[in-house]
């Protein structure tokens, strides 16, 4: 085996391992207003929820999406792990939708703080959190199968 050849196959398993603590330490759950009668959604219905087209919970009330901004680190995760697209992808999408005139844009805050102080304060509303944080008063929304 030559040199180089090792020294390549070494920094591929550092970059390997190294992805997976990026995306350890940006984890993401779903969080709901405590108004929300949902306890579970599929990736899937996720995936309509935050492009804007599913905008009604089953019970008729206006679904509210809350995001940070696509630079955000902890936005990324969420878009690569919980809707399996771009944050890029995810733009495009709001972009169609709000021109098209069939949806509203999601509420973009500035700080995972203000996000789920937000979703707390908001009937009806859905956002995302980091996985070490907890809110009693708000509810986590499970996706089945877990993260597509």
């Amino acid at each position: 085996m030559k040199p180089g050849s090792l020294k390549a196959i070494v920094a591929c398993v550092v970059l390997l391992f190294a992805k997976g603590g990026v995306a350890d330490t940006y984890s993401t759950n779903v969080l709901a207003n405590l108004s929300v009668d949902v306890e579970t959604l599929s990736p899937a219905q996720l995936r309509m929820i935050f492009a804007g087209r599913t905008q009604f919970w089953p019970d008729g009330s206006r679904i509210r999406v809350f995001v940070l901004p696509s630079s955000d680190p902890l936005h990324q995760a969420f878009c690569r792990t919980q809707l399996n697209v771009y944050p890029y992808q995810l733009e495009r999408i709001w972009q169609r939708v709000v021109y098209s005139g069939q949806g509203i844009a999601p509420h973009v805050v500035s700080s995972p703080e203000l996000l789920i102080e937000n979703i707390v304060n908001t009937p009806g509303s859905i956002g995302y959190m980091p996985n070490n944080i907890n809110s009693p008063k708000a509810k986590n929304v499970a996706i089945l199968g877990g993260q597509p």
